[in-house]
């Protein structure tokens, strides 16, 4: 069995901790997120910013006695860079969070009222090199059935629709938590509204039978007005985040049900979905094996070569194939 990684991406912030923080802290923080409102930054921008830098000073209390901000320098920002990367943030994640903190450390610096901030030491700090390699986490479409069935069995009708929808529109986890709750009906293949994607496009994602499915009854368990998609019992809608804590939630049903931990995420479910339409595996094409173009228009790719990247590299099975053997 596979050891479990540590996953900080939302474990670091709770309200006792953050009552805690440093006031001087907290007022800068309102401050830089003030200016980046008068910057016509988007909220999502700025929601991002604050969440990474409630992470930095919830690291700060927990590491060097909740000290206000200006008293550390370039090691002390180092290590908090290093140990992000240790406790296992991706390389992306880690950069974007080093890019905020600096972006924050250059407010203040510039900034009359914050005379204490000598310069922006993050700036000083290298930043984590990217892996060539990213390890993807494929499930087959048995196992994500079995993940599915699980969660409809338990009559979690909302978490077994956010795998069912994963699976079968490929979307990513950003333009999947878009969707209003009126975008699907049982009438269609096609969410009403369309998503903001990468660059701006703007797209339909098209759903099939176990979404209708999970989604027919999530709806008949909800009493609230909530136009969202995403929400708890109560009918407030979820952080964004959530949705990938209801991901790694999952990973225990499929120990539980096949005795394999895999450590999968959100993203693998467009890998998994998009291997499995190649294959004439998922559930949702009913035996047809989907053409590299096919899968690059439901992917919303503007590179084919970019759609390829999704799949299984198959290079040796390709050769064996060619040549007529069988290896099983």
């Amino acid at each position: 069995m596979a050891k479990r990684s540590t996953h900080i991406y939302n474990r670091f912030f709770t309200e006792e901790k953050w009552l805690k923080v440093n006031k001087y802290n907290k007022d800068a923080m309102e401050d830089f997120l003030l200016e980046l409102k008068a910057q016509k930054k988007s909220d999502k921008t700025i929601y991002q910013y604050k969440s990474d830098l409630r992470i930095f000073f919830i690291w700060i209390l927990e590491t060097y006695d909740n000290c206000p901000i200006y008293k550390l320098k370039k090691k002390q920002l180092r290590n908090f860079v290093l140990e992000m990367s240790d406790k296992g943030m991706s390389s992306n994640r880690v950069n974007r969070m080093k890019s905020v903190v600096s972006s924050f450390y250059s407010y203040l610096e510039e900034d009359d009222d914050y005379e204490e901030v000598e310069m922006n030491y993050m700036s000083k700090v290298k930043s984590v090199q990217k892996k060539l390699v990213r390890d993807i986490v494929f499930l087959t479409n048995d196992q994500v059935e079995i993940i599915y069935d699980e969660l409809m069995k338990r009559e979690n009708y909302r978490d077994a629709l956010l795998i069912s929808l994963s699976f079968e529109s490929l979307a990513r986890r950003n333009e999947i938590y878009q969707i209003k709750k009126d975008w699907i009906s049982l009438d269609s293949n096609m969410t009403k509204g369309k998503v903001i994607g990468k660059r701006g496009k703007v797209f339909h994602l098209f759903y099939f039978d176990k979404t209708k499915e999970a989604y027919s009854k999530y709806m008949e368990q909800r009493t609230d007005d909530n136009e969202d998609l995403w929400v708890d019992k109560n009918g407030n809608t979820i952080s964004y985040d959530n949705l990938y804590d209801r991901i790694v939630e999952c990973r225990k049903i499929l120990e539980e049900k096949t005795g394999e931990y895999l450590e999968f995420n959100n993203h693998s479910f467009r890998h998994s979905g998009a291997e499995a339409y190649k294959r004439g595996e998922n559930w949702a094409c009913k035996g047809k094996e989907f053409s590299l173009d096919e899968l690059q228009a439901l992917m919303n790719h503007s590179d084919i070569s970019t759609t390829k990247s999704y799949l299984k590299e198959n290079d040796t099975e390709i050769i064996l194939n060619a040549f007529g053997i069988n290896e099983n």
